[in-house]
């Protein structure tokens, strides 16, 4: 599903002037924890210096926007039970929630759940298809233990501070957070989000074989990463990887079959020099 993703990075935030890295091993997803739809609200209030807090993204209804390069590390989880912190091991993104409620020892009060369910669904599928693109990007598995985990399930995990987000709100439309990163898998395979669970059973095996199918011609297409120039160059001009028709597909799967084929590449040229 497409994502309607901009960037408006918070450059005076001391968070992004600290500039930490971070290399991605997960996402973290948080909501704001008050009546307020319009991210532009938080990037005006938090874009200066002496704010202890920044994320990588906003989401809204309409799409999300980048205020942190990814590898930067972000300030959001707080510190865990654990004395770690998945500030240094997690993407993080703020979902912006309707107006029209309160708030009272961290519950929603007056939240009208069917007039906001078209909003949900709209926050929802945004925060599924950011998640996604930044899963695919950072090559993390969605469906594996701690990787894509809300506030409430890292303090849980020991890796954030006490707050309950976003299990206060996405289980009054019926989500949970393993349906989520259900979800989150299906569109990195090329499906969709299941609205209804009932779909389920129209899943065949020719379905899931056609995702997968494009998911892997997807993945032939991606760009190699910069960090293995340099072993590319070597195998290319050693002639251990050849490429076919569709290139040589650094970001593709190797098979068993092209696994030996490299390595008996790789003994004729050994046993040559």
């Amino acid at each position: 599903m497409e994502l309607a993703l901009t960037q408006q990075f918070l450059t005076r935030n001391d968070c992004y002037l600290a500039g930490r890295p971070l290399i991605p091993q997960g996402v973290m997803v948080h909501s704001v924890g008050v009546a307020q739809p319009d991210p532009q609200v938080f990037i005006r209030s938090w874009d200066r210096p002496g704010v202890a807090k920044c994320v990588h993204a906003f989401v809204s209804r309409d799409g999300a926007i980048q205020t942190l390069p990814w590898t930067i590390r972000g300030w959001h989880a707080g510190t865990g039970p654990s004395g770690r912190s998945a500030n240094d091991t997690h993407l993080s993104f703020e979902c912006c929630e309707p107006a029209g409620h309160t708030y009272q020892g961290g519950q929603m009060v007056g939240y009208d759940v069917a007039a906001n369910e078209a909003y949900f669904r709209a926050i929802y599928r945004n925060a599924a298809a950011l998640t996604a693109l930044l899963c695919t990007q950072f090559q993390l598995d969605p469906l594996k233990p701690g990787v894509v985990i809300c506030h409430a399930e890292g303090n849980a995990l020991g890796v954030a501070s006490g707050h309950g987000d976003v299990l206060h709100w996405w289980p009054k439309h019926g989500v949970t957070m393993d349906q989520f990163r259900q979800d989150v898998a299906r569109l990195m395979l090329g499906g969709d989000i299941q609205e209804d669970e009932e779909e389920d059973g129209d899943m065949t095996q020719e379905k899931f074989d056609e995702m997968m199918d494009r998911y892997l011609t997807q993945r032939a297409q991606w760009a190699p990463s910069a960090w293995s120039e340099q072993a590319r160059l070597w195998a290319r001009e050693a002639g251990v990887v050849a490429g076919d028709a569709a290139g040589e597909r650094y970001r593709s799967f190797a098979t068993r079959e092209e696994v030996v084929q490299m390595l008996y590449r790789l003994n004729q040229i050994l046993a040559g020099s």
